[in-house]
């Protein structure tokens, strides 16, 4: 086990995790193929045709029905979600040299927002006294508000307060590089 990370060590031959994403890229290398008529029409890998039935219409508010997997689909087991040691928290924070990062991680770690949608957050975007942050949001591009961390608004106070206020309509991060450049998504 690695300290550090918390993985385990590699082990002989591949995870069942790889294999499954294997068997994923070349069913659908073959579906994709077969969909347009251009090559192989016959799928190399096994689909459960009780996976195809039971998911094919199905509300998404019932609980997922139990289906036997595919004949070469490994069995993953599940695990749960690792975390980062308080110790190497606390490394961390102290590694970074000011608190713009400071309070991008505090934001990145406590609201759950996808990297884009906070570098995309302006001034207006930003609900100080209600500890909500609004963002564009990936899919539905609707802007919705998220809760934050007290020590995320903290930082970002501290770093407005020593770099000062971005003009209107500007992203509140700005490229410690130079001129500010706008977003390409």
């Amino acid at each position: 086990m690695n300290l550090k990370t918390g993985k385990p060590s590699l082990r002989e031959g591949y995870a069942p995790s790889t294999i499954n994403h294997n068997l994923s890229v070349v069913s659908g290398f073959y579906a994709f193929h077969a969909r347009f008529g251009a090559g192989p029409v016959v799928n190399p890998v096994p689909a459960s045709r009780g996976r195809r039935q039971v998911l094919a219409h199905r509300s998404p508010l019932e609980s997922t029905p139990v289906f036997r997997r595919g004949r070469l689909r490994q069995k993953v087991p599940a695990q749960a979600p690792r975390s980062i040691p308080d110790h190497l928290w606390d490394e961390l924070f102290a590694g970074m040299g000011c608190d713009r990062d400071r309070a991008l991680l505090e934001f990145y770690v406590s609201s759950g927002a996808r990297a884009s949608e906070l570098l995309g957050v302006g001034l207006d975007d930003i609900d100080w006294s209600g500890q909500l942050i609004y963002v564009i949001s990936k899919g539905t591009r609707i802007r919705q508000p998220v809760p934050a961390s007290p020590d995320a608004f903290r930082y970002l106070g501290s770093y407005l307060a020593t770099d000062g206020l971005p003009d209107p309509g500007q992203p509140v991060w700005r490229t410690r590089r130079g001129d500010p450049r706008p977003l390409t998504y």
